[in-house]
């Protein structure tokens, strides 16, 4: 999908959002949690599909996400950090929809009450 000139790619993702976890260590091995691993899994197959087989993209990233989460308490510290849904997301993406998240120079994010899911926009500039 083109806009502007420039290539768009959009993906709307009916899972709940999860909020970037930090690796964790035992033995001195890494892993990150089960339900941070899954997150990625199951972002990761959305926006292969969102790709249509295309190669990930090359230039510089605009990215945007919004959040949607049931309602419940507060929309600020029960909900988590949105910098941590965007790293969340940014990993999930990463070699799949763009080559190294290093390439995203652009991003914004929102959170919302509604049916979890996430909508993600990301646009080569």
């Amino acid at each position: 999908m083109k806009s502007s000139g420039m290539l768009m790619i959009k993906i709307n993702a009916p899972i709940k959002p999860v909020p970037f976890k930090r690796v964790m260590t035992q033995d001195k091995r890494r892993y990150n949690c089960r339900r941070y691993s899954d997150f990625k899994d199951e972002l990761g197959y959305y926006a292969l599909a969102a790709m249509h087989g295309r190669e990930p993209l090359k230039g510089r990233i605009r990215l945007h996400a919004d959040f949607f989460k049931k309602r419940k308490g507060l929309l600020t510290k029960q909900w988590g950090d949105v910098d941590n849904f965007l790293k969340a997301v940014m990993d999930a993406l990463n070699g799949i929809c763009y080559r190294d998240d290093g390439q995203v120079t652009q991003i914004s994010g929102t959170k919302n009450y509604g049916e979890p899911h996430i909508l993600i926009e990301l646009e080569e500039m």
